[in-house]
């Protein structure tokens, strides 16, 4: 008959989401408990709450031993926002600019008429 017991390493005992454990049977035939870690989500965009795509999905602090460049994204606002907001926000920027300008040359336009 085959001993489907083992005992955990660590002293808590309760049925937590922190300390869920595996039974593994080890090559010596002896059933041993490996503690299963929470998965941990990944950066999410602060305007849609959208997943952020390129990072991964690790501790925090596992996330600053990371190189720079795989705990962003190379774009503006890298980390924070995803990239169709960015682009929404470029082509925004872009259209208040140019009726700023249009608002300008009608105001000069104006002018010269007054002047004339």
């Amino acid at each position: 008959m085959v001993d489907n017991r083992y005992t955990l390493r660590r002293s808590l005992g309760f049925h937590t989401i922190r300390n869920r454990v595996a039974p593994v049977r080890t090559p010596g035939n002896k059933l041993v408990a490996h503690y299963i870690a929470k998965r941990q989500n990944g950066p999410h965009c602060a305007e849609t709450g959208k997943r952020i795509n390129g990072i991964k999905c690790v501790k925090t602090c596992e996330l600053r031993r990371m190189k720079k460049n795989q705990r962003t994204v190379s774009r503006p606002y890298g980390g924070v926002y995803c990239g169709s907001v960015v682009k929404d926000r470029i082509i925004n920027a872009f259209m208040e600019e140019e009726a700023r300008a249009a608002q300008e040359r009608k105001m000069a336009n104006e002018q010269k008429k007054k002047g004339k």
